[in-house]
C-alpha cells in the first residue's frame, strides 16, 4: 500500500491524507517523509500547532484509533513542491454529522489563498462522503486572516466564547 493513500486535487495544492505511514515519518524522520511526499520541506515546518501533536498524530494512526481523511492532511504546493501546510479535522464526525476543521500554514507561505484552498478542497472532500452535515472551526476574532479564509469557504459566525474565540460552522447540506 502507498503512504498516500487519499489525495485531493485543488488549483494550485495536493493535500495528502496522514497514513500511519507518513505521520510517523513526519514525527521522526524528516528526509523520509520528504521522500515519501516527494515534496521539500521547509525549515519553517511543523506549523506551531502541529509540534505538539505530530507524535501522537503518528500513535493514533498505528494503532488505528484514527481514521486516514478525518485526521490530518498535508499541503504541497505544486510548483515549486513544497509542504506549505496542514489542515484537518479531530476525528470522524459524530452522530449528528459534524466535523471539527482546523488548518495551519506554514510560515513564509501566508496571506497567498492556501489556506482557503486547503479549507474549500477538504469541505468539497468531506461533502462527497455524505456523512458530514455541519462542519466547525473556532479562530479568534482578531485573527483576521482566518476568519476570512472561513467567510470565504461559507462559514457563518455562530457565536464568542469568553477566550474571544469566535465559533462558526458550515453547513454542508
Amino acid at each position: 500500500m502507498s503512504a498516500v493513500s487519499l489525495r485531493i486535487s485543488t488549483p494550485r495544492l495536493e493535500l495528502y491524507a496522514a497514513t500511519a505511514t507518513l505521520a510517523r515519518a513526519d514525527a521522526s524522520d524528516r528526509r523520509r517523509f520528504a521522500a515519501l511526499i516527494e515534496a521539500a520541506i521547509p525549515d519553517s515546518w511543523p506549523p506551531d500547532v502541529l509540534t505538539d501533536v505530530q507524535e501522537y498524530f503518528a500513535a493514533q494512526l498505528e494503532k488505528g484509533f484514527a481514521v486516514p481523511g478525518w485526521w490530518n492532511w498535508y499541503a504541497i504546493l505544486r510548483e515549486p513542491r513544497v509542504l506549505i501546510g496542514t489542515a484537518g479535522f479531530t476525528g470522524q464526525p459524530d452522530s449528528e454529522g459534524t466535523a471539527t476543521l482546523g488548518y495551519s500554514v506554514t510560515e513564509g507561505y501566508e496571506r497567498q489563498g492556501y489556506a482557503s484552498e486547503m479549507v474549500g478542497g477538504l469541505l468539497k472532500w468531506m461533502s462527497g462522503t455524505g456523512r458530514v452535515r455541519r462542519v466547525h472551526a473556532t479562530t479568534f476574532a482578531r485573527h483576521y486572516g482566518s476568519a476570512r479564509v472561513l467567510e470565504k469557504n461559507a462559514f457563518v459566525c455562530r457565536g464568542v466564547s469568553a477566550e474571544d474565540a469566535a465559533a462558526v460552522d458550515a453547513d454542508c447540506q
